[in-house]
């Protein structure tokens, strides 16, 4: 099989740095209650017709803490109660924290957003995945120009 400009061991660097940035912007943003979000998030790779694909999966959740929620509907109860449990919070105050989500939504903290942003502007993995890439397309230069060497010599 032909080298690929980003093979399976640049991408599994990529997702490892991916989810290693996003849950530091989760922690940032203190949405650590139970770690179970924090816990839950990892990535996995995706190989098909000579192409990989990374695909990070979390909690279903993570949608709500990055994209916040909008004010109109009450959130789960029982969800409230148990972050509630854990952050010391009496159960008394459960109704009125989901009230006031229901009044007023939760502020969005675009983690995934800036996450992205961190990829793109960073220039320690820029310079991190530069190194891997080009490598990889020298590789991939050098075997198509032996390959047209060889194929001239067969004829």
């Amino acid at each position: 099989m032909a080298k690929q400009i980003i093979d399976k061991e640049t991408a599994n660097l990529f997702g490892k740095d991916y989810v290693k940035i996003l849950i530091a912007y989760l922690k940032k943003y203190d949405k650590k209650a139970t770690s179970a979000l924090i816990n839950s998030i990892d990535y996995r790779l995706v190989e098909q017709a000579n192409q990989i694909s990374i695909i990070i999966e979390a909690n279903d959740y993570l949608k709500n803490v990055d994209e916040g929620r909008k004010p109109g509907k009450y959130p789960p109860i029982k969800a409230i109660a148990k972050w509630a449990q854990i952050k010391g919070i009496a159960p008394e105050a459960v109704f009125p924290i989901a009230r006031s989500i229901y009044k007023f939504g939760i502020k969005p903290t675009n983690v995934i957003q800036k996450t992205n942003k961190e990829f793109q502007t960073s220039q320690t993995l820029a310079n991190k995945y530069a190194k891997r890439i080009s490598s990889n397309i020298e590789d991939i230069v050098t075997e198509m120009i032996v390959t047209e060497v060889i194929n001239k010599i067969k004829k």
